[in-house]
């Protein structure tokens, strides 16, 4: 009887890991044809390639997101800066056309000021008077008889040369008008070396400021410009220099100061063509924020 108990102990105890194991459920992980494990590594490889793979995209996305992102501002920048260039092309053609129109303006001015000396030139004087009967006079009269004595040929009316400032002044205004501006300097400040105050001084002043600024030497214009302001205050052509200088202010970017320089010309000259110029770019300024 004992000798039983002990087989079925036996017998009970080896059974058990197997009912074990065929009470576990089923994984067909370890049931392939190729061996035990393998079936794992490829599902672990599958897993490994698919979030790399994943992480890659994401990366590529983000890459391609931040280059549109960099595009887009380029492009921004570049619109930008054609505006720019169109807004500079524009000034510069109405600052060269302001200074044609001055510079016809002038032209203008200068014939109508010698139509008007020569109307006011003094007439010629009337034929010497002879007497004849009765008391009377009359015109001596004018034949072609050679047998007649022939009157003495009048001397004739020469007209006095400009004095040589006026000379030096238009031979430098004409040179500007031709477009050599920068013999016109030359030209100007010798003639503002040789006659710093007087006639025609002021008006070499404004247009040797001009000269520099067609030039674009802004800094050496702004300076001219100024002593025109200085040295003739009287002068017509203070309002267009301060006007100028407003402008060469703009045109380097200190808008505070050509605001001031404008407002100024607005304030003094009210009405004037430079305060209504002066108004017109200032509305500009005001459009675009400066």
């Amino acid at each position: 009887m004992r000798e039983t108990l002990c087989r079925l102990s036996v017998s009970l105890l080896l059974a058990a890991p197997t009912a074990a194991v065929l009470a576990a459920p089923y994984d067909d992980t370890y049931d392939q044809a190729a061996g035990y494990g393998v079936e794992t590594l490829e599902n672990r490889v599958q897993r490994l390639e698919k979030k790399f793979s994943g992480q890659a995209m994401a990366k590529m996305v983000g890459d391609v997101e931040k280059l549109q992102s960099e595009v887009l501002k380029l492009r921004g920048e570049v619109e930008k800066a054609q505006n720019e260039l169109e807004r500079l092309r524009k000034q510069h053609k109405e600052d060269y056309g302001n200074v044609d129109q001055r510079l016809q303006q002038v032209i203008t001015n200068q014939s109508v000021m010698q139509a008007q000396l020569q109307a006011a030139a003094p007439p010629a004087p009337p034929a010497p008077a002879v007497p004849v009967e009765g008391g009377e006079q009359a015109a001596a009269p004018v034949t072609d008889n050679a047998a007649q004595s022939p009157l003495p040929a009048a001397a004739p009316v020469e007209s006095a040369p400009p004095p040589p400032r006026e000379v030096a002044y238009q031979k430098a205004f004409t040179t500007l008008k031709d477009g050599k501006y920068s013999d016109a300097i030359k030209e100007f400040k010798s003639f503002m070396a040789a006659y710093p105050n007087g006639e025609f001084s002021d008006n070499a002043q404004y247009w040797l400021a001009e000269a520099y600024y067609v030039t674009k030497d802004y800094g050496a214009a702004r300076i001219a410009f100024e002593q025109v302001v200085k040295a003739f205050p009287q002068s017509a052509k203070v309002a267009d220099a301060m006007l100028k200088v407003g402008f060469i202010d703009y045109d380097r970017g200190q808008y505070a100061e050509a605001r001031t320089a404008l407002a100024d010309v607005v304030k003094r000259y009210p009405g004037s063509s430079a305060a209504k110029l002066a108004e017109k770019r200032l509305e500009r300024m005001q459009q675009e924020g400066r």
